[in-house]
Formats: C-alpha cells, sequence, structure tokens
C-alpha cells in the first residue's frame, strides 16, 4: 500500500476552470486559469483544535479553544512558544480568537466576543487595549477575518458606538462597520459604510451576514458573507467607497429577502453560499467559498441535524477564486476538503499554508498537519 503522506507530497491538486467570467465593469472578457498546488507539508508536534490563525513571514500562530492557549511555530513545523492565559485576573486574555501579525512582527488579537490585545512576542500579554465604548457583539467576528493594522493603527469589527446593535436587522445599512484604533490610546474613529451595491443597504430584511475584509496598500476590500461581493474602500480618504466587484460564483445559493425580521432559513432547510475566508495581497484577492446546499438535498438528507452536519462535505463545493487589481476573474479552484482552514496568503507567488482536515482524511495523529500549498498559472 503507497504512504498516505508521500502520495499526498508527490500529487498536484487539480482544479476546474471555467473561462467565461467577465469582470464587473466589462473591461475585458479575458480570464486567467490557475491551479492548486501541494508541494509539502508539515507537522506540528501539538494535538488540538486550531480554532483561528495568522502566518506571515516564515512563523505562524494558532489558537486551542478548549485550552485558552496560543502557539507559534515556524516554517519546518517546529514550535517557538505554547502560552496559556487565565480568564480572570491579571494577566487575562480571553479567547484571542482573530490573530494578526504586522510587517514587523508585532502580534495583535482579539477575542471572539470583542476584546482586544497586543502581545509580546513570546506570546505574553503586552497589553488589553480599550475603547471608550464597549463592544455589543456577543460571537465577535468569529473565526473571520475581521482584525487587520494598517498605518499604525489597528482596523477592527468592532460594533457598539453610539450603542449600535450589531443584532439589529438594519445595523449594516445604518451604521459604521468598522473602527480604526489607535492602539496606544485605544482611541478610535469610525470607517466604511455599506454602499448602495449591497443588498443591505435597503430596507428589505435579509440573514444576518458576517464581515470580513483584508488590507493592502491603501486599500481596504470588505465582504458579507452571503453576497458574491467585494466592496473597495480607499483608506488614505478616510475609507471613502471606491468601487464593488462581483466575483461571479458559477454557484452560490441565496434564500433572498425574507418577510419578518430575524428569520434563518440557511441552517434549516438549506444552505446559503458562503465567503469562509478573504485574502487581500498586492496583485489580486482570493475569496474562498462554499457553493451552499438546495432544499430538497438538505431535507432528504436531515442536513438540519447536527449529527449530520458533517455531511455537508457531500453535497456542495469548497472554491477559490482570484480577482486581479484591474478586477478580471481568474477561473474556479476546486479545494479538496482534504484541505482545511487556511492561515494566510500572503501574495499569489508565495507558498502558504491551510490545516489538513485530519477527520476527512480518517487518519488519528498525534500531531496537527498543515499543507504547504501554491497558487500556480496554468
Amino acid at each position: 500500500m503507497i504512504n498516505f503522506r508521500i502520495f499526498l507530497l508527490s500529487m498536484v491538486v487539480l482544479v476546474y476552470g471555467c473561462s467565461d467570467q467577465t469582470n464587473l465593469s466589462s473591461k475585458s472578457s479575458e480570464s486567467t486559469d490557475w491551479e492548486l498546488v501541494i508541494l509539502d507539508s508539515i507537522q506540528v508536534d501539538y494535538l488540538g483544535s486550531v480554532g483561528g490563525g495568522d502566518f506571515r513571514n516564515g512563523k505562524g500562530v494558532f489558537f486551542n479553544f478548549q485550552e485558552n492557549k496560543l502557539i507559534e511555530f515556524d516554517s519546518t513545523g517546529k514550535i517557538h512558544y505554547e502560552r496559556s492565559y487565565p480568564t480572570d485576573g491579571p494577566g487575562k486574555v480571553l479567547y484571542p480568537t482573530q490573530l494578526r501579525y504586522t510587517d514587523d512582527g508585532r502580534l495583535f488579537a482579539a477575542s471572539f466576543v470583542g476584546w482586544l490585545y497586543e502581545l509580546n512576542r513570546d506570546l505574553t500579554l503586552k497589553q488589553e487595549i480599550t475603547l471608550p465604548f464597549p463592544s455589543q457583539a456577543n460571537d465577535g467576528g468569529g473565526f473571520f477575518r475581521s482584525l487587520d493594522f494598517w498605518n499604525d493603527s489597528l482596523i477592527s469589527y468592532y460594533p457598539g458606538r453610539d450603542g449600535a446593535n450589531p443584532y439589529d436587522p438594519y445595523f449594516i445599512r445604518d451604521h459604521f462597520l468598522l473602527e480604526k484604533i489607535d492602539s496606544k490610546t485605544g482611541g478610535s474613529v469610525p470607517l466604511i459604510k455599506i454602499p448602495s451595491t449591497s443588498r443591505y443597504s435597503s430596507d428589505k430584511f435579509f440573514e444576518r451576514p458576517w464581515i470580513q475584509f483584508g488590507i493592502s496598500g491603501t486599500r481596504l476590500h470588505l465582504a458579507l458573507s452571503n453576497e458574491p461581493m467585494i466592496h473597495v474602500f480607499d483608506l488614505n480618504d478616510g475609507g471613502s467607497y471606491l468601487h464593488t466587484v462581483n466575483f461571479k460564483p458559477s454557484k452560490f445559493l441565496d434564500n433572498g429577502e425574507h418577510q419578518e425580521k430575524y428569520q434563518y432559513i440557511s441552517g434549516s432547510r438549506m444552505l446559503d453560499g458562503a465567503i469562509r475566508q478573504l485574502f487581500v495581497t498586492e496583485k489580486g484577492t482570493v475569496v474562498y467559498y462554499e457553493e451552499g446546499i438546495d432544499e430538497e438535498i438538505f431535507v432528504q438528507n436531515e442536513l438540519n441535524l447536527p449529527k449530520n452536519f458533517p455531511k455537508y462535505k457531500d453535497f456542495q463545493k469548497q472554491v477559490l477564486k482570484i480577482i486581479s487589481p484591474d478586477t478580471i476573474l481568474s477561473n474556479e479552484i476546486i479545494v479538496p476538503y482534504r484541505i482545511g482552514r487556511i492561515m494566510n496568503i500572503e501574495g499569489l507567488d508565495k507558498p502558504f499554508y491551510a490545516l489538513r482536515d485530519d477527520d476527512f482524511v480518517g487518519e488519528e495523529q498525534e500531531y496537527i498537519t498543515f499543507y504547504k500549498l501554491l497558487l500556480v498559472k496554468k
């Protein structure tokens, strides 16, 4: 029997192309074709969950929810630091699921319930960053990318300014979505209003989306998880709106307008398409999404039951798509389900790391495996 790991190290993940996509402004009908290649894998000698993380400049960090712990490692898999945190008293750090390295190696973190932190290089707490008003989010950004750093300021999804309620059906329409924060003083100014190109700018009711964003240069790219759109803003001009790109997925299911507030259909009788992760680089933006599952399949297979959640993978694809700076769209790059959460994509020409889904692979190990991947033009 061929050794599974050796097989993986030598295989190339083939992808399916879709060459008829066009950019939003119809400036060109060209499309670039890419493929996803597994270059290698690394093992980190640690057994536990990976709940949020980042990788930049040769080192990575991830969060273990059960132990309220961070683990930092390098591109060989060697662990440099492990740090557990108290949840009360001096030095407390509460569930830092959002993790972001700056270009100069500083590390910032955000709790899924809103607290913000700066950590030392050995992962000890440097400071808690306290804003003049509390966050009103009880779930924060979850594991979505909703924390970044720009021009010596922390940019964060931190709802609560003027008492704004992020669970209000018109929160996205009526309020700023992000805060630009001085990490030294905690002072902040609001940034980013949703543009009219989003359905959430209307007075209609839709399911609450997750907010995620990324920054490259002076441009901030923001997405709502259940719309196939990327909104682009100019940070040099106070976050002014520039344009919107529809990345035109061939399948991205949507349960549409609701008749009542706080209705939830996705996950009860069908599954919406959803943007899982968003990576913004100098040479292009990468969106990682799932297609969703239609109502007939969802009901027949009782996919509303928690015991059947793992079956979602049997009925939808997970896809990468690249948007170039001039808004030309790539083919749809099908991502095998053995590849899980991506830690970060620093550049389209740089290798990056993603967690191997050992549950899907069906292997029990005493360590965590990350694939080393590369996007390659065909």
